[in-house]
């Protein structure tokens, strides 16, 4: 039977996807409270024509209006609570991710309660303001609630 499970948890999964996503979300959210703490005593609306610029987004499109209308708005204050909410989110994903990866029994459940407890607010911003990456972020949030629910064979030890 042992080798039976251990098969099972090493089969192919969605697990290492769901790591990587969790991975990718940890990096961007820290980079992300890095550059708010680096930067939030220059003009946010200059910083982020440098970003824009670097990385070559589209000046012209509604994201990018919306984006500086916050930049316009930010303050050195809300700069340094948004870069510590990034943090905070960061290190949460951080610990899903390792927990999942490590296949701790306790991260299934962290997981499936900490993602589950976001959706609401997920939907609430899709309704307020729809777009078509809130959507598939929100699907993929589902669709990982829902695999871990069922995929409780990976996490047994």
């Amino acid at each position: 039977m042992l080798v039976q499970n251990d098969v099972v948890r090493h089969s192919s999964s969605l697990l290492p996807w769901i790591v990587a996503f969790k991975a990718f979300k940890t990096l961007t959210l820290t980079a992300l409270g890095v550059t708010l703490l680096t930067a939030r005593h220059n003009d946010p609306v200059d910083v982020l024509m440098r970003i824009a610029l670097a990385v070559h987004l589209p000046l012209t499109s509604k994201a990018f209006e919306h984006a500086l209308r916050f930049a316009a708005n930010l303050t050195v204050r809300k700069e340094t609570a948004l870069a510590f909410t990034a943090f905070g989110y960061a290190a949460l994903m951080g610990t899903e991710g390792v927990g999942l990866y490590l296949r701790k029994p306790w991260s299934r459940w962290f997981t499936i309660g900490a993602t589950s407890s976001l959706i609401p607010i997920e939907i609430y911003e899709i309704v307020k303001e729809p777009h078509a990456l809130r959507v598939l972020i929100l699907v993929v949030n589902i669709a990982i609630v829902l695999y871990l629910v069922r995929r409780r064979e990976l996490f047994e030890e």
